[in-house]
């Protein structure tokens, strides 16, 4: 009797454990940005399950939300507060609206110990890293994404050059003999010589031909000019002069219809089917584009419009949003324990990379470096890849990272574009990212771009398919003037002419 007394007992107090252990796992959820080609679900992930939440007792339900669904989805989260996730993960969220004025975004400036993020905060103040993620009122509310790589500019301007070939064509450095070169492959019978996406700012998107009318197009509508004054994108004569070229270029059904609404996913699959010969995208290597596409293109600087000189987007390596903590989050320490236990060293770059001994390795340097990239991105089926958290400030990353072919492929066109002075004088994100406006200017830039992008989109969509005239863009740039274009340039300056003096 007194073993089995004993034997009882001991069940119990197994049993007892085990239900505090399970009761001690923090249940969490998150709203999760994904890219139109990822088509993997991250709920049942090897990676979150068998690497990070062993870590950190603590599992994560993710609701995956595609680029497209994004500003909806997001819109009717923040409408009710109460239903909040605990995490949104991945994507720009306005931070002056729902976090300095709504309060709904967490500040998590008094988390941001050593004790809770020991990787992050280690790396933080690495070439300032940090410098441009606190908002009007001076406190976090999200922890940075950053892979500094010497990379300065989003999209590369590629042509088929197997096409040329069989063509007997050179490369083209102008318009003229782009439009010429389109004409000659769609006789030779591909399909749409050229194609883009519609997405608001990426590589394949249409909005990058603004570049070879001089115009450096982002999806805020300003720019810096050598005089560090803020300009309007719209207003240019490039601007005027780009939609005119991309309306000949519907009208002769060179250039794909579905450039004004189909997503980057579509878009792939058109190049990938043979069917176009001249585009912009990130890079060549493990993206989208199959393998065997590869060999067929090659980069090419951006063509030159007459009477422009190219001017292409500039970005800065500066953090992104990897993660904010909603104002409805169970368990603000658990939530950040577990972001930060993907940023140790080695379980980032699998995060990014693969699994040790099969994608990456530790080589004689000391450096990991990439041995195998899965065809077709085949990394999304276990590793969220660039979805996830990652954080390198450049001197760290350099420090840690041997350089893969596709990264290598992106540092040479980026050197090649600097060097070739293709780059706008100023990144825009001097505005976007350094230059902090008060919550008042903030609110009332946002309400003017909500109704210039509007406006924009329309006009842009009705251009290229019906064509410019003057009534049509006199009373285009009224319009702008109306919603209050003159303003929103006005409270940029003064924003960026603050970040001068500083």
């Amino acid at each position: 009797m007194k073993k089995l007394i004993s034997l009882l007992l001991a069940c119990c107090m197994l049993l007892s454990l085990s239900a505090a252990f399970a009761e001690d796992k923090v249940e969490l959820t998150a709203f999760q940005y994904a890219l139109e080609n990822q088509n993997t679900d991250f709920n049942g992930l090897w990676f979150f399950d068998e690497v990070v939440e062993p870590k950190t007792n603590t599992h994560v339900t993710f609701q995956m939300v595609k680029d497209a669904d994004w500003a909806t989805n997001s819109n009717l989260m923040f409408a009710v507060p109460e239903q909040m996730p605990d995490m949104i993960i991945r994507h720009a969220v306005d931070v002056e609206e729902y976090g300095v004025s709504q309060g709904l975004l967490l500040p998590l400036d008094e988390y941001l110990t050593e004790e809770i993020m020991p990787n992050y905060v280690s790396r933080l103040h690495i070439n300032n890293a940090g410098d441009s993620i606190p908002a009007s009122d001076g406190k976090t509310y999200y922890i940075g994404f950053l892979m500094a790589q010497n990379v300065n500019h989003t999209g590369t301007w590629y042509v088929n050059q197997k096409e040329l070939d069989k063509l007997g064509k050179a490369v083209p450095a102008t318009i003229g003999e782009v439009t010429e070169l389109l004409r000659a492959m769609k006789a030779d019978g591909i399909k749409w010589p050229f194609s883009a996406s519609y997405t608001q700012f990426g590589p394949e998107t249409i909005w990058n031909q603004f570049a070879s009318f001089g115009v450096p197009e982002n999806t805020y509508y300003y720019f810096i000019d050598a005089d560090n004054k803020v300009q309007f994108t719209c207003a240019q004569d490039g601007w005027r002069a780009c939609v005119e070229w991309l309306h000949q270029l519907y009208e002769e059904e060179l250039m794909d219809p579905e450039s004004l609404t189909q997503d980057s996913n579509l878009w792939a699959n058109k190049v990938n089917d043979g069917e176009v010969g001249y585009f912009c995208y990130l890079r060549l290597i493990n993206t989208a584009i199959k393998a065997e596409n590869v060999e067929n293109f090659k980069s090419i600087l951006p063509p030159a419009a007459d009477g422009f000189k190219p001017c292409v987007s500039q970005i800065l390596e500066v953090p992104e949003a990897g993660a904010y903590l909603t104002s409805n989050c169970k368990d603000p320490v658990a939530a950040l324990k577990w972001i930060d236990a993907q940023l140790e060293t080695e379980t980032m770059m699998v995060s990014l990379n693969g699994k040790v001994g099969e994608q990456i390795v530790l080589n004689d340097e000391g450096k990991y470096e990439v041995i195998d990239i899965p065809a077709d991105n085949g990394l999304y089926q276990f590793v969220p890849v660039t979805m996830g958290q990652f954080f390198a400030p450049g001197d760290y990353y350099t420090s840690i990272y041997q350089m893969a072919p596709h990264r290598v492929e992106r540092y040479e066109d980026s050197k090649w574009y600097a060097e070739a002075g293709v780059l706008e004088p100023k990144s825009f994100q001097y505005l976007r990212d350094l230059s902090k406006m008060s919550n008042d200017d903030a609110t009332e830039a946002a309400d003017i771009y909500t109704e210039l992008q509007k406006l924009v989109e329309e006009s842009f969509a009705d251009f290229v398919r019906n064509g410019v005239t003057d009534e049509k863009w006199n009373n285009f740039l009224e319009q702008a003037k109306a919603i209050g274009c003159e303003r929103y340039i006005e409270l940029y300056q003064t924003a960026y002419d603050a970040y001068l003096a500083k």
